[in-house]
């Protein structure tokens, strides 16, 4: 079940006479996680007693901070709260983590606190035209502390808890504050830094925070796609379940990354499934929302198109079969040449007895190839996310013998004819890849027409 990131109580202040639970507790290692699993529960004071420490030991712990400061506000501590949670928002982005900026800005925004100046401050930073923005890879996320410090136990008392909490954010800000003074270099964020700064805004306030817990299924495979997500914090994986059965995970992914994100521009249906692997927190942005914002300006939908067809180059390079015989870093010239193309459900894609149009790459959907025997269509393969068909008679220069219907609402890329003939000249790699998987083809093909002897003339011609 979906739910917040964090749950607030706002409990009165409880300084003074009475024992806290905290205090008749065993002294413990301070962790970001256990910290935010108390908050999660409601035990604000418990959580203040991790978070300061590791605030306290490292000024530059923006997590730490984000806790102590949500921890606060749950004992009462509201304006102070409310006020840090923004520094922290203007941190993260000075260190280059815009969309975890964005997700304390909302949680601060739900809080009754006034965001509008912290998201233009974000969009100007990571906008087109910063002269802050240039080609380099974003820092990856900090590690945590080698040496875990102990939680605050009943020798500091909740009085003393809460002002050493507020020195150590004082602590924090002021090295926020000299850091930002460096005026540092920031990444090129896509889907963010292709947009000038008043466009940005408005898809900034599109976005809202998802809460995933561990094993649960974000996104089925198969299911049409409503949204996409930005991981926060948390882990992801991402696995196919090919049409032959089974299933292959294809990767992991962690705070930064984008999925989903397919959604936004076609009706295709969600290519791979997504399943958290830990608690994971998400910026989530509605197919909807994102259609009616590009309607509203239309530079944002054309960011989109081209945002989603580098992705889909990015996800086919890891997985389509042919492109498997070049070398990893010449991959992207060749998938830059294939265009994007899109087939609702029980459209032809590719007819028998006509001539193959190009190279077809299936990035979502599904796809059946079928061909005439005996005036009846006979099923000669489902075709899969990273698969592609056309490729025999673009080699054998013959019409096809077969059609290609797509069974589900597919999205392809696609290479046509004389594209593709001018890319293996320059790519031999990928005529390599494609006789490869024709030879397979060749094979099964013969065995599902029960042909044991069957000439070049009869092969099946996509």
């Amino acid at each position: 079940m979906v739910r917040r990131l964090l749950s607030y109580d706002h409990a009165r202040p409880r300084f003074g006479a009475a024992l806290s639970k905290a205090a008749t507790m065993a002294t413990t290692e301070s962790t970001h996680p256990a910290a935010r699993d108390l908050l999660l529960a409601g035990e604000h004071e418990q959580a203040l007693r991790m978070a300061g420490p590791m605030l306290e030991a490292n000024s530059e712990d923006l997590t730490a901070w984000r806790l102590c400061a949500t921890a606060l506000l749950g004992l009462g501590q509201t304006d102070i709260a409310l006020k840090n949670l923004g520094s922290v928002a203007m941190a993260l982005a000075e260190s280059q983590s815009p969309f975890f900026a964005l997700a304390v800005v909302q949680e601060l925004a739900e809080l009754g606190g006034k965001v509008a100046d912290l998201i233009h401050k974000i969009a100007v930073m990571y906008g087109a035209g910063s002269p802050r923005i240039v080609e380099m890879p974003a820092a990856p996320p900090p590690l945590p502390p080698i040496r875990p410090v102990p939680a605050w136990d009943a020798s500091v008392g909740i009085d003393e808890a809460v002002e050493r909490a507020n020195e150590a954010m004082v602590m924090a800000w002021g090295a926020a504050m000299a850091f930002a003074g460096q005026n540092t270099k920031l990444p090129y964020v896509p889907l963010l830094s292709a947009l000038r700064p008043d466009d940005l805004v408005p898809l900034l306030h599109v976005f809202k925070r998802e809460t995933a817990e561990p094993g649960q299924v974000i996104v089925k495979q198969g299911r049409p796609g409503d949204a996409m997500y930005i991981i926060i914090e948390g882990s992801v994986a991402v696995i196919l379940h090919p049409p032959r059965g089974g299933s292959v995970e294809l990767a992991q992914l962690g705070p930064g990354a984008f999925f989903g994100e397919m959604a936004l521009v076609s009706r295709a249906p969600r290519a791979a499934e997504v399943r958290a692997v830990d608690r994971t927190v998400s910026l989530v942005a509605s197919k909807e929302d994102m259609e009616q914002l590009a309607a509203q300006i239309p530079e944002i939908g054309n960011v989109l198109i081209a945002f989603c067809h580098a992705r889909m180059l990015e996800n086919l390079m890891r997985i389509s079969p042919v492109l498997a015989p070049i070398p990893p870093a010449r991959r992207l010239e060749v998938v830059a040449r294939f265009g994007t193309d899109y087939r609702e459900a029980g459209t032809t894609i590719i007819e028998e007895g006509r001539e193959g149009p190009g190279l077809f790459l299936v990035v979502s959907g599904l796809v059946r190839v079928t061909r005439k025997d005996g005036g009846e269509d006979v099923v000669v393969a489902s075709l899969g996310p990273g698969e592609l068909f056309g490729e025999i008679s673009l080699l054998m220069r013959k019409p096809s013998t077969a059609s290609v219907t797509a069974v589900e609402d597919t999205a392809l890329l696609f290479l046509p004819r004389d594209d593709f003939h001018a890319a293996i000249g320059e790519h031999p790699e990928l005529l390599k890849g494609a006789y490869d998987i024709a030879a397979r083809r060749e094979d099964q093909n013969n065995s599902i027409m029960a042909s044991s002897t069957a000439a070049a003339d009869d092969l099946v011609l996509v």
